[in-house]
């Protein structure tokens, strides 16, 4: 008897990575059944084994994407995030979640093992880098590579570094991420088998001011009152929803697979 056969779609592996797709020159993101295949305006064509894709960051202006290639994504839990001219996300695509436990219990049952807190520390330093190489994308042609180091040193590396972030922007961003992980049932701190505490809501807030001051600058520092402070803040925040939802399911992610390690 003959059997219809059915093909399993590869999903991102260990060591995937964001993969960009941006620059001046046109690009259309087409697939076979492992891989996104992208042709550029010359007609050369480049292809990403999907096992090698953690998600995709695109332009709005440059990139064309086929329905198949949409498809192929969600299929593999590969989500998609737009940006436009100016680097600010317009929105992102994610695949219907599976019945997997829910980032509260991974978070509860990772942050339980001996070395949770270490993987933890790991996982803010990945964070923190991602962040950085889009910052260096989007300003290439003003950061020398000494920038690069003594940024990558000091904002990545150092055990001590601290987020230079205005008083009444902390507040605001604190109960934004504060609703945030509240919708998800987290708590704002995280505890380890030692009783280490790691300060989930802290840690969030850094990034999304590392990546409201890289993409404007000290524009923050020159705001005096409270309600220019707030009009700023919500209008970034809306602007860049997804962000924090980006660092959140990257964190599900990397729990998930220090679960099943």
């Amino acid at each position: 008897m003959l059997k219809n056969k059915t093909t399993c779609t590869p999903r991102p592996g260990p060591g995937a990575r964001a993969l960009y797709l941006a620059g001046r020159e046109h690009k259309r993101v087409s697939c076979t059944a492992e891989a996104l295949v992208v042709t550029n305006a010359r007609t050369q064509v480049m292809r990403f084994p999907l096992v090698r894709v953690a998600r995709v960051v695109s332009s709005t202006d440059v990139v064309d994407w086929s329905g198949a290639a949409l498809a192929l994504c969600m299929r593999a839990g590969i989500g998609i995030t737009w940006l436009d001219t100016h680097g600010q996300a317009l929105g992102s695509l994610y695949a219907q979640p599976r019945n997997t436990a829910s980032l509260a219990t991974v978070l509860e049952l990772w942050t339980e093992r001996a070395d949770g807190a270490q993987l933890y520390q790991h996982w803010l330093r990945s964070r923190r880098m991602d962040i950085l190489v889009r910052w260096r994308t989007e300003h290439a042609e003003v950061i020398s590579p000494q920038q690069w180091e003594a940024t990558k040193r000091d904002y990545v590396y150092a055990s001590q570094y601290t987020v230079h972030l205005p008083e009444p922007l902390r507040h605001l961003c604190l109960a934004y991420v504060a609703a945030q992980l509240n919708s998800h049932g987290l708590t704002p701190q995280l505890w380890g088998p030692r009783l280490e505490n790691m300060d989930l809501d802290e840690d969030l807030c850094d990034l999304l001011w590392a990546e409201m001051n890289l993409g404007a600058g000290t524009l923050a520092d020159t705001v005096q009152d409270d309600a220019t402070t707030t009009q700023l803040f919500e209008r970034w925040s809306a602007r860049n929803a997804s962000a924090l939802t980006l660092h959140l399911v990257h964190l599900h992610r990397t729990a998930l697979k220090a679960m099943h390690t």
